[in-house]
């Protein structure tokens, strides 16, 4: 359970000790996550089959680096180089697992990791540190307008069954990796401390199920599935008993 009784710190000289820690901990994952975004559809742009889709393209890659200079402050006035911190991330195509010419793979990106991310800033806007949540009240919003066009994308896809074959197998691949990189381990003392503090108001667990959820009501009707158990097992997430509950229940 969260605490909602966990102080509010202001300022970055306010966040010390384990406190600190933690939050440059999950500020450089989600650090990661922005900036691999941003790549991702900038490179979308000469890939995209339409002037509107390069559009938005366009318009999202700005976006994510408009996220990612957001958290390039946050960082700095932590005492943290944010281009140290960045130049340790895998390159964006590994990253996410994602072939950057290819469209597809871009529409299957764009409806499985943007509401991933937007979970998780769901957290952040909440968190005890005030200058990170008051910055992810407009994240959230760019966010939501993203995965309404991935939304569209598997609605656009699935009413073709030989591209929704390929959807699926990509899907199969991409949703293992996300889970690993946009939430981490669901479970354990680093999920405990974050909930005490209020660095998060949720547990892991939680946020995951309740992506996944939301997932399974575009999915369903889509005729998309969820990936095997076997295909997380291969990437060695660790999956608690209610999220196996929620993959089995649309194979």
């Amino acid at each position: 359970m969260s605490n909602t009784n966990a102080p509010t710190v202001y300022t970055a000289a306010d966040a010390t000790g384990e406190y600190r820690d933690m939050l440059l901990r999950l500020m450089t994952r989600q650090l990661y996550a922005e900036t691999a975004t941003a790549e991702v559809f900038g490179r979308s742009i000469g890939v995209a089959p339409t002037w509107r889709e390069k559009h938005l393209a366009a318009e999202f890659a700005f976006e994510e680096a408009q996220h990612s200079q957001m958290l390039c402050n946050l960082l700095t006035d932590l005492g943290e180089d944010p281009e140290n911190l960045i130049a340790n991330r895998p390159p964006a195509a590994s990253f996410w697992r994602v072939d950057l010419d290819n469209w597809l793979h871009i529409a299957v990106f764009n409806f499985t990791v943007d509401r991933a991310g937007s979970q998780q800033i769901m957290e952040y806007r909440e968190s005890s540190y005030l200058p990170w949540a008051e910055k992810m009240v407009v994240v959230l919003e760019d966010e939501e307008e993203h995965y309404k066009n991935g939304v569209e994308n598997l609605r656009e896809f699935s009413s073709v069954p030989e591209k929704l074959r390929t959807f699926q197998s990509i899907y199969n691949d991409m949703l293992p990796i996300t889970l690993k990189r946009a939430f981490g381990r669901p479970d354990g003392p680093d999920n405990e401390f974050c909930l005490r503090t209020g660095l998060k108001r949720h547990s892991t667990e939680d946020v995951i199920n309740r992506y996944m959820i939301e997932m399974r009501s575009y999915m369903d009707p889509a005729g998309l599935k969820f990936p095997p158990l076997e295909r997380f097992a291969a990437e060695n997430v660790e999956l608690q008993d209610s999220t196996r509950e929620i993959l089995t229940s649309l194979q």
